[in-house]
């Protein structure tokens, strides 16, 4: 049979592995193309991800999320006045759940947000964790956002006399506004005193226009902008497929994000960086997915959407982010749409109770359609952006196996043939829907590419060799922290520990065999802490007071940074000749300080190690077992 050359799935009988490991077994699995089933020139995903940034806390970064809006009163009473009038058109534009989400608030866990930008690749947009690797897809935008994935592209023109004609009217209140204002652009606030309750004919487009500046495509300044008049129009009549254009939106803002946290490591001054886009939806999508790092949902009636379930929550205060999120794994819910939100809750038709096969036809239900735009690979057409959409790289999100992702090319083409490659006919006869409550696993190939890759960062930090330090390089000044059950983790992710008034050793992080830390075999004995474990209950889920915030213990050393520093000119630890960045943390006279001495070998950065650093510290980190350190001189 010849294989159509769109197709989606692929099924074929694999040896099957558990994400978390396990043994394999033979059986029928599914698919994502495009797949390959050779790692030769397959890339590390580890090698694809930008370097990982030490420390957020004290970086010369403001980020201001401009886009992430919260309702006003007024706004309610909008929505209230007009629901009942304009509720049909809604759900068949496909906006209703989008604009009653709008109504509830989300508050902000900026550290959340900062810490899952660390781990963005802007190659593949997907977020590269050290147990594996996951993205927010347009089946989140649909869940979390209420937009559709199906319709219209946001940049469709008007077609009709009647929408230029309505097109016009808009213009001319904008006009009017800004007159009545005696300013050159209208703001938000102008806008919806204008129109709400005029009796306007028209007051639906303002509407939607308001509702479209604020909550979808965010301006900086909060104010009404005029090239949204269009899409106004049209979801006042039809179905825009808004999902895409939103998500290439968040797409492009990630991987600015990430791009200035990685230059902020080299400012000296302070940059603010505006992002405009609704960036809640990417803290919702965390808060589904990493159990330990949200609060505690809020019951929901059946007409309430998802969000509504975290309306108002305060975050959860986390002591460590980045080893939080690293330690994740185990507890990820692949699938967190596939269970209720209440008990009445209504699941759309592709979380079925069983696997279905369902024939792609003219009468093919929009539900199902809609399931099979989010499994396909395409690009991503926004207001002002492209963007790659890969979900065969996440493809466990959506209850389907993970084989090896085969390549996918940009199309560099222009919107018209973007927006048709997006929106082009389903390649396949009968399309695969996976069972609700399926766990979804991994080929043997893999499985393995995904370990050695990972060996690849743990063996640069497993064999340090000490080096005696370049005697060119003048150490710099650090503030490092004592963290959770006495574990001392400085700022540049280097772990290094003292005792007494001087340097006595740098701690050497090796692999967990069984429940000892051991470095070539040879188990490490330190006594860092008695409690550095990961405590799991039987559910899987790691306790979430594990990873709250603790009171701070600080270690108490007498001797001065000089005599820090005079202890590390004799020893400097070394990752297989890469850059090394030691931090040290002493006390003089209940004053804390820090020291650094920087060693750099040339052709290699920082940054490769500090990524490497930050996933063997969130092994430990995950450790079930209690393990006791002790401290050694340094020789």
């Amino acid at each position: 049979m010849v294989e159509p050359i769109d197709a989606i799935f692929e099924e074929r009988e694999e040896l099957m592995v558990p994400p978390t490991g396990g043994n394999p077994t033979l059986r029928i699995a599914h698919f994502l193309k495009p797949s390959v089933t050779s790692t030769e020139g397959l890339p590390s995903p580890f090698l694809s991800a930008e370097p990982t940034i030490s420390e957020l806390e004290n970086l010369p970064l403001k980020v201001c999320f401009r886009g992430w809006q919260r309702p006003n009163e007024r706004w309610k009473m909008w929505v209230a006045s007009l629901h009942s009038k304009y509720q049909s058109i809604w759900k068949e534009s496909g906006i209703y759940e989008a604009i009653i989400c709008s109504k509830y608030s989300i508050c902000k866990h900026q550290d959340l947000i900062l810490g899952l930008a660390q781990k963005w690749c802007p190659k593949t947009n997907t977020f590269i964790f050290s147990w594996g690797e996951a993205t927010v897809t347009l089946e989140d935008m649909m869940a979390l956002g209420g937009y559709s994935v199906l319709g219209n592209s946001v940049l469709s023109p008007l077609f009709t006399k009647e929408m230029e004609e309505i097109l016009e009217i808009l213009l001319e209140g904008y006009t009017t506004v800004a007159k009545t204002n005696s300013i050159a652009y209208v703001g938000l606030h102008a806008w919806l005193e204008h129109f709400m309750g005029s009796g306007s004919k028209f007051e639906h487009e303002a509407f939607l226009s308001y509702w479209l500046c604020k909550f979808v495509f965010p301006m900086p300044l909060y104010r009404i902008e005029k090239k949204n008049f269009p899409i106004a129009i049209h979801l006042a009549r039809g179905r825009i497929a808004l999902a895409p254009a939103v998500l290439s939106s968040i797409y492009t803002d990630l991987c600015l994000l990430k791009a200035k946290l990685v230059a902020s490591t080299k400012l000296d001054t302070e940059e603010v960086l505006n992002l405009s886009t609704p960036f809640q939806l990417v803290q919702l999508w965390a808060w589904e997915r990493f159990p330990a790092l949200r609060p505690n949902p809020i019951s929901i009636t059946q007409c309430e959407p998802r969000p509504a379930r975290w309306s108002k929550l305060k975050k959860v205060s986390i002591e460590n982010m980045r080893l939080a999120i690293d330690s994740a794994g185990e507890s990820f819910q692949w699938r967190p749409y596939a269970i209720a939100a209440n008990h009445n809750w209504l699941f759309p038709k592709f979380y079925g109770e069983k696997e279905q096969w369902v024939s792609v036809d003219a009468a093919l239900d929009k539900e199902l359609a809609s399931f099979a735009l989010c499994i396909r690979v395409c690009e991503l057409l926004g207001l002002h952006c492209i963007q790659l959409y890969l979900p065969h790289r996440v493809a466990m999100q959506f209850g389907i196996d993970q084989d090896l992702p085969g390549p996918v090319a940009r199309y560099n083409a222009s919107q018209d043939i973007v927006w048709s490659h997006y929106n082009r006919s389903i390649g396949d006869a009968k399309l695969y829907v996976p069972p609700r409550l399926f766990e979804a696993d991994v080929t043997k190939g893999y499985f393995e590419w995904w370990k050695q890759s990972m060996s690849a960062q743990k063996d640069a930090i497993k064999n340090f060799v000490t080096r005696p330090r370049d005697s060119r390089r003048i150490p710099r000044v650090y503030y490092g922290k004592m963290e959770n059950y006495n574990v001392f983790v400085p700022p540049s992710s280097s772990v290094e520990s003292f005792k007494g008034d001087t340097v006595k050793e740098t701690l050497l992080l090796g692999t967990f065999s069984e429940k000892r830390l051991v470095i070539d075999d040879k188990p490490l004995p330190v006594s860092l802490s008695q409690k550095m474990s990961h405590s799991t209950p039987n559910d899987g889920a790691p306790k979430k007071d594990l990873l709250m915030k603790p009171e701070a213990k600080n270690i108490q050393g007498e001797g001065s940074t000089g005599e820090a520093e005079k202890n590390l000119a004799d020893a400097t630890v070394t990752e297989l000749g890469h850059p090394t960045n030691i931090a040290v943390h002493v006390k003089d006279n209940n004053e804390e300080s820090s020291s650094s001495c920087k060693t750099e070998i040339p052709g290699l950065e920082l940054e490769a190690r500090i990524s490497r650093l930050e996933r063997v510290v969130a092994e430990l980190k995950a450790a079930r077992a209690i393990n006791k350190f002790e401290y050694k001189p340094a020789k």
